[in-house]
């Protein structure tokens, strides 16, 4: 117990830095009522459709057993290791197996909350080794990264709080690597974060380059030599860090070209703000960054007033090294102009357009101003009263010019507060400076300063108001519904709801699904899936909405819906409770059946969702007109400008409005009792209603509507976003009883009867009428083996997207195996790296210690 106090006392400084932080995480969680302290969540932009529904899947996949290389939870089967590494594999997620299912949408608040102090300590930790200054001055900057710009802005993406967390880390193991020839700090740092999220790790292996060639430059001037060898060393532990984590990154980087994440060309060179506005954006408090169409988009950059101030300081510092000057100066130019030069930022963004979410890496020059301020600011006493002033007078010029101009991320409220702060730090500063007395009470003041500058900074930023009642209600019911099917029906299928809470509830409520929004999401698999009427964004996302025709239903084995329920003939309800009904599709087939070969030739096309799902129809049992158009029979508030729209009512058409109108009204013929489905999409159009039901459109992610048995003519009227001429896609269809009947009960005669499966393992026997091919509704991957009587056949892409293979007439027993592409190459490399690494751990190292307390002073 003694050594215990011993050692707290000894690292007081990074106690501070802890209860600093914790002060301040709690204060916010407290303001913004999050829990625990309230009844809010985190949940939010993509942590609400994204991270939230995946990191309760892998709570549910860990406690229960599952495979984490696949999941047909979302996607149609997307391999779960992917979404993984992308979102969930950071060290700090194992906080959510703290928690019990029910309070999980707490556990992020926790994880988030532990991020943000760690990221104060790690910073703190590295200030102090490396500079070895005061240690109360290093909580208070290890503090200000932490809670700087970049956190306020991306705090919900909580896979790239951990770039803040271990950037400090792998700084303080070049250090160690330069210094004393030690390698394993930075290898072991390097390679953690690589494996918590290699996107981020990449932007930070970028700066690792030009951090270690700064500080070698520093240390060593240009001795060739010295850098030659420290070179070598600084390449061999980067290759071991990768070399670590290859079982993972190996396989993930070998399916990277099916993503859309991957794709891009480099932009037009051009430059993104200017420089007073980029100067005025590190006025602590400024309105942050979320999305490029913002007001005002700017690299969310703020480190806090004692940074922006101690580094003019350190300029006007004669005591300082020139040297140290010199590179701190290149280091904030170089930040200015890869922030503002597009293809220098695309290739930061690792040679894509960011979608939205701009300037992900502009923590790495968070790290570098606080780094920069922390030791100036240490070195103050090296500087008269009168630079002090002129100091801290640059930057509230700074604040006022941003007010007198008119800078829109700032408000005068804000600007006030911020010259308040910097009134009280400049009597601070001078205080210190001039007395010893009083030193202990001047720095209590001072923490508490800081802390009010980055609780106000945030607090006027969040307006967290996502109740976790609201997110949780629905759950308990619904999860009553999927397991009462799963408990009577263990077949492989599909379920989809009738109206989504987010955009990934397979994951969230442990159901096999079709919708899904992940960046790791088949690029070729969303695009097939608009077009054929679900909505999604042809890039990362596709998700099942209200009702589907029974022809997509039947193609993608979706056997339940939960929801409303849906009265016709190709639905039953099974079980209802106070939130929603258990419905059952009844002409659901397999995950696979066998088809003539001419589909083969399937395309889709955009736009045409009943066209593609017709030719699917045709081209695989040879069952022409499936669908049936249906006749519009008015048009009022505007005209079509097509003479045969009356007639079929489908297709691509231009229309003008009436004089003042914003509302084109059609009336449909309904004189059979068809279900009537209905496509409703263009460039001008807003919403529309089907009778009294309303349904939106955003962008261009138009989807079917089943409109249900109704009696009479159907009124489809449409809201326009102004009144002019412009562009319609409109379609209404009914189905061909007697030929899906038909189509179906082909399709039911050689589908292939599953005996037993997981998500990585499916295994039936399939009876094949001719020489045909597969279709699986499962997404194309090179990681799929398909085994027809214990053979290996070869497989190929259906549109694209799906996974197909060809088979012989008779009855087969087949065997789909998921194992990922490169994995077993990766495990191999991940072991010898991992034998080296603990080598080189192991191995005596007697070079003596670098014992230069101060690395930085003349």
């Amino acid at each position: 117990m003694k050594n215990i106090v011993n050692k707290l006392n000894k690292n007081r400084w990074l106690v501070l830095s802890f209860l600093l932080s914790t002060f301040v995480l709690f204060s916010i969680y407290i303001l913004q009522k999050i829990a625990p302290f309230g009844v809010n969540s985190m949940l939010d932009v993509d942590f609400y459709h994204q991270y939230g529904p995946l990191l309760n899947e892998l709570h549910d996949r860990v406690l229960q057993g599952e495979s984490l290389l696949y999941s047909f939870n979302t996607g149609l089967g997307i391999p779960f290791y992917r979404n993984f590494l992308n979102y969930l594999s950071s060290p700090f997620n194992i906080v959510l197996f703290l928690f019990k299912k029910e309070h999980i949408v707490m556990a992020f608040s926790f994880i988030i909350g532990l991020k943000v102090i760690f990221a104060s300590c790690t910073m703190s930790f590295y200030l102090k080794k490396t500079f070895n200054k005061s240690g109360v001055l290093a909580a208070i900057f290890g503090t200000l990264y932490a809670f700087s710009g970049y956190f306020c802005a991306y705090y919900w993406n909580i896979m790239w709080i951990d770039g803040i967390v271990f950037l400090p880390i792998i700084a303080y193991g070049i250090n160690k690597l330069i210094d004393e020839d030690k390698l394993y700090i930075y290898i072991i740092s390097l390679a953690i974060m690589l494996f918590a999220n290699y996107f981020i790790a990449y932007m930070i292996c970028i700066f690792a380059v030009g951090y270690f060639l700064g500080y070698l430059i520093y240390r060593y001037n240009f001795k060739f030599k010295t850098i030659f060898k420290k070179s070598l060393l600084f390449g061999i532990s980067s290759v071991l860090a990768a070399g670590l984590v290859a079982f993972a990154l190996l396989p993930l980087f070998k399916s990277l070209s099916s993503i859309s994440a991957t794709g891009g060309s480099f932009p037009d060179l051009k430059l993104q703000f200017t420089l007073s506005n980029y100067l005025f954006n590190h006025i602590s408090s400024v309105n942050r960054t979320v999305f490029a169409s913002d007001i005002l988009p700017l690299p969310n950059v703020y480190p806090g007033l004692l940074t922006l101030v101690s580094i003019l300081l350190l300029f006007m510092n004669k005591k300082i090294n020139i040297k140290f000057k010199f590179i701190s100066l290149i280091s904030i130019i170089f930040f200015f102009i890869i922030f503002n030069i597009t293809s220098l930022d695309y290739i930061m963004h690792a040679f894509h357009v960011p979608n939205d979410l701009p300037w992900r890496y502009s923590f790495l020059y968070v790290f570098v101003l606080c780094s920069i301020g922390y030791y100036s600011f240490s070195r103050i006493k090296d500087i008269s009263i009168v630079k002090i002033a002129i100091s801290f007078g640059i930057v509230i010029i700074i604040c006022l010019l941003a007010s007198k101009f008119g800078f829109e991320n700032i408000d005068d409220k804000r600007v006030i507060m911020m010259l308040i702060l910097l009134i009280l730090y400049y009597i601070i500063v001078v205080l210190l400076c001039n007395t010893k007395k009083y030193n202990y009470l001047l720095y209590g003041i001072l923490l508490i300063s800081v802390s009010f500058e980055m609780i106000y900074s945030i607090n006027t930023n969040w307006e967290i108001d996502h109740e976790i009642e609201t997110f949780m209600s629905d759950k308990p019911k619904y999860q009553e519904l999927i397991n009462y099917a799963k408990s009577k029906d263990n077949d492989l299928y599909r379920i989809e709801k009738s109206d989504y809470l987010t955009l990934n509830d397979g994951a969230w409520y442990d159901y096999t699904g079709v919708s899904t929004f992940t960046s790791m999401a088949y690029e070729s698999v969303a695009k097939s899936q608009r077009n054929l009427g679900l909505s999604g964004n042809n890039i990362n996302s596709y998700y099942y909405r209200y009702y589907q025709t029974p022809v997509y239903n039947t193609i993608f084995n979706i056997k339940y819906i939960l929801g409303d329920y849906l009265q016709n003939d190709y639905y039953s309800l099974i079980k209802s409770n106070n939130t929603a009904n258990l419905i059952r599709y009844n002409n659901a087939s397999s995950v696979a059946f066998a088809v003539n070969k001419e589909l083969k030739k399937w395309e889709t096309y955009t736009y045409e969702p009943f066209k593609n799902q017709s030719n699917f129809v045709t081209l695989s049992k040879g069952i022409n007109d499936v669908y049936l158009p249906v006749k519009v029979k008015e048009v009022t508030g505007g005209k079509i400008i097509n003479n045969s729209f009356s007639n079929d009512s489908n297709g691509s058409f231009t229309y003008t409005t009436s004089a003042g109108s914003k509302k084109l009204d059609l009336v449909l013929e309904n004189n059979t009792l068809d279900n009537i489905y209905i496509y409703v999409g263009g460039s001008d159009i807003e919403n529309f209603y089907i009778d009294d039901n309303y349904y939106s459109i955003t962008s261009d992610e138009y989807y079917i509507i089943d409109t249900g048995k109704k009696t009479g003519d159907i009124k489809v009227s449409i809201g326009l976003k102004s009144s002019k001429s412009s562009d319609l896609t409109f379609y209404a269809y009914r189905i061909n009883k007697n030929n899906f009947e038909k189509w179906y009960d082909e399709i039911n005669k050689e589908r292939l009867v599953v005996e037993k499966y997981n998500d990585t393992h499916i295994e039936g026997t399939l009876n094949a009428l001719n020489d045909e091919m597969v279709f699986t509704s499962i997404s194309y991957d090179k990681g799929w083996t398909v085994l027809v009587d214990g053979k290996k056949v070869n497989t190929y892409k259906i549109d694209d997207a799906y996974l197909g293979f060809d088979i012989t007439s008779g009855n087969h027993k087949i065997v789909l195996k998921y194992y990922p592409d490169c994995m077993k190459l990766g495990l191999i490399i991940t072991l010898t790296s991992f034998a080296t690494t603990l080598y080189i751990i192991l191995k005596p190292n007697n070079k003596n210690k670098n014992t230069k307390k101060d690395e930085f002073i003349v």
